[in-house]
């Protein structure tokens, strides 16, 4: 069986929490609060609510005989609400405008920033590899004028997301 349920307080078993779940029996009594463990890393907080569902089994997986009752029927917190954004986020791409924490500054847009820090090693490396080539100054002369090639690199402003904010 499978139902809605809130977190009430941390269980009995250890990893475990008492929930309340959002069902009545046949009879038309609410369903009595019931263990459940948490499975895939959840960790709920009191109050959330979580999907469960039941095995026929109690925590221990000692065998049962349930007559007209479904309660201490091995429950697993299988979903939280509160925790539910963490796990479509791994499953899905984000699109449009995203801000993540207060969003204080704009992200990078990778291949951009690689295409510039690439163009600003070339650049080094050329400036480098002239000032080896020079003599040092003395009365006959000095080093030769630079050649300004490559160009000097300019950051892109392209390089920053118009949609994508990061704290």
């Amino acid at each position: 069986m499978i139902y809605a349920a809130t977190v009430k307080s941390v269980g009995v078993t250890p990893g475990s929490f008492f929930v309340i779940p959002k069902y009545t029996r046949v009879d038309g009594t609410d369903a009595p609060d019931i263990e459940a463990l948490p499975v895939n890393g959840l960790v709920p907080t009191i109050g959330d609510t979580v999907i469960c569902a039941e095995g026929l089994n109690d925590l221990l997986q000692s065998s049962q005989m349930i007559f007209n009752d479904n309660g201490g029927a091995f429950p697993l917190i299988i979903a939280s609400l509160a925790q539910i954004l963490v796990f479509s986020v791994a499953l899905t791409q984000i699109k449009g405008l995203v801000t993540l924490g207060e969003g204080g500054s704009h992200m990078l847009l990778g291949e951009t920033v690689q295409t510039w820090a690439q163009s600003v090693d070339a650049a080094i490396t050329a400036l480098y590899a002239w000032g080896a080539t020079g003599v040092a100054p003395g009365p006959t002369g000095g080093i030769n004028p630079f050649p300004q090639v490559p160009l000097a690199p300019v950051w892109p402003p392209l390089a920053l997301s118009l949609k994508h904010q990061l704290d």
